[in-house]
């Protein structure tokens, strides 16, 4: 009998029968959650399974690998497509992609699970709780399971649902729609399809609930000690609720969690620190701008996943094979890093002056150049179809072990470049500059570059700055991070093309939404 693919993700245990006698239980369960330490577990859970599951990739990890292959700022390293949705290609079916949609809603299930174990129970699961136990750790727990049904929501939302468009209909079918347990099998294969509008309200109900409920920072003592470990606080919340209003096009309320996150963090947050010292760390602990974090510190099960690699330089501390992505040459030449990047390999005094060049990227030679005139000290890659220089992401796989360094999920300095963008659309191009000039400081390398960063040219006023300068800063601070796509079509705007040809599609085109898997269309009565 086929496996339903849906099933496996509304219950909590794996079948491989759709048997309606499944549902008619002989027992009643016990419940895996006697006291608040072990409730504990249920947001650990679904971090695991959302963020750290696997070897070679994780579904974060898959996530953002096709949000880096779809984007205007990447190139291709390999002939063809091969099997990254470069082309956009997204109405053939990938089995990683799938495996997001599959995950998220096995995490969404057990979210279910545990909020309604809590529901039933008249909001009091552990009666006898003190006043401290119920604020740093009931609350606390239900801010994340709150939080991260919203992330696998966003990351669903993002991949397989069509662009939001302010003020349009948002009326297309798309995903299912589920936050509660099914209570019987015609529930279970007959789940509600959102709409458009009804997946980003839902989005953004979850994570103004964990905004609510979550702590601002670990209290050691009062807090059960894992969550320390990079887990989401009332600051992860506001930057993804911000992310969410601005995906939805929405940019005053965008601007105003961002703010949070920037005037609001106690100190905790600031970009004091170098740009690398965010993707550093391969011990319990956090670059100074970074607000959430996936731990893969622990050598036990920590292990950053590799398909990074793909998109990154990296892998066991050498450069990576079989890296895919490089920094596009149609950007390089806007941003004047290189002139003419096929066929010049100068790299530009703009590229040097600026730090998330110097620590987060790596240079990589052409293949095709004969080994005898090869120099030393510089790496050549080995694929004889690279045939000019190419720039690599580089902040991945950093610190010491290597695979065991710590992935940055949320940072600092994107909420100022949000902030900036909204500021600017609102009309206040002063405000806008200043928090462009916040991030554009932080990076600047005043030895190369020979004079202070106020005083250069590089410094932005209200006067000379533009739509496409906060655009190209964004580019630059958030490469690799899978981040372009949703900025341009959060803003509503044209994608340009890149290297793939001349011209721009529209934000709303079907090349940046990939198909729910075949399984689901074909079991879930809902879709009929």
């Amino acid at each position: 009998m086929k496996k339903n693919t849906f099933l496996i993700c509304i219950v909590l245990l794996v079948i491989s029968s759709c048997k309606k006698d499944f549902f008619e239980l002989q027992r009643p369960p016990e419940s895996p959650w006697n006291n608040i330490t072990e409730f504990d577990r249920a947001p650990r859970g679904a971090y695991t399974q959302l963020f750290a599951l696997g070897d070679w990739g994780n579904i974060f990890n898959y996530w953002y690998l096709y949000k880096n292959a779809v984007g205007d700022d990447v190139d291709w390293s390999t002939p063809g497509d091969a099997a990254w949705g470069w082309y956009r290609d997204t109405e053939n079916n990938k089995d990683w992609v799938d495996q997001v949609f599959t995950t998220s809603y096995q995490v969404i299930a057990s979210i279910n699970d545990a909020l309604y174990f809590v529901e039933e129970k008249g909001g009091e699961p552990y009666p006898g709780l003190s006043a401290d136990d119920k604020t740093n750790n009931l609350d606390r727990i239900m801010g994340e399971l709150y939080f991260l049904r919203g992330y696998a929501y966003y990351m669903n939302a993002t991949l397989f649902v069509n662009a939001y468009v302010p003020g349009g209909p948002n009326d297309a079918r798309q995903i299912p729609l589920r936050t509660a347990p099914s209570s019987s099998y015609d529930v279970a294969v007959k789940s509600k399809i959102g709409t458009v509008k009804e997946t980003w309200e839902q989005i953004l109900e979850d994570f103004k609930k964990a905004h609510d409920l979550l702590p601002e920072r670990f209290i050691a003592g009062k807090m059960h000690p894992a969550y320390q470990a990079g887990r989401a606080n009332k600051f992860a919340a506001a930057a993804m609720l911000a992310r969410t209003y601005f995906a939805m096009g929405d940019y005053t309320s965008a601007m105003q969690y961002a703010n949070e996150v920037i005037e609001e963090n106690g100190g905790d947050y600031d970009l004091s620190e170098d740009p690398i010292q965010a993707f550093n760390k391969s011990v319990l602990g956090r670059g100074k701008e970074t607000i959430m974090y996936i731990p893969c510190y622990d050598n036990v099960v920590g292990r950053q996943n590799l398909h990074a690699t793909t998109f990154s330089n990296l892998f066991n501390g050498n450069p990576c094979d079989w890296t895919a992505t490089y920094l596009d040459p149609t950007v390089l030449k806007r941003l004047g890093w290189m002139t003419n990047p096929k066929t010049d390999t100068t790299i530009n005094a703009a590229a040097r002056i600026d730090k998330r060049f110097t620590q987060l990227m790596f240079v990589r030679e052409p293949g095709n150049i004969p080994p005898a005139q090869q120099l030393p000290g510089r790496y050549y890659d080995k694929r004889v179809n690279m045939g000019w220089r190419s720039i690599i992401n580089n902040k991945y796989f950093r610190g010491p072990g290597g695979n065991y360094t710590n992935v940055p999920q949320i940072r600092l300095a994107e909420m100022y470049l949000t902030r900036s963008i909204c500021a600017f659309l609102a009309g206040n191009k002063e405000s806008a500059a200043k928090d462009l000039n916040i991030v554009r400081k932080r990076a600047w390398n005043a030895s190369a570059a020979g004079v202070s960063y106020e005083a250069s040219s590089h410094f932005i006023t209200a006067a000379t700055i533009t739509k496409q300068i906060i655009g190209d800063e964004r580019l630059i601070e958030m490469y690799g991070e899978g981040d372009r796509i949703d900025y341009l079509r959060g803003l509503k705007e044209d994608v340009p093309n890149g290297d793939r040809g001349p011209g721009t599609v529209p934000y709303t085109d079907k090349g940046f939404v990939w198909n729910v898997p075949i399984n689901e269309k074909l079991l879930n009565e809902g879709y009929e």
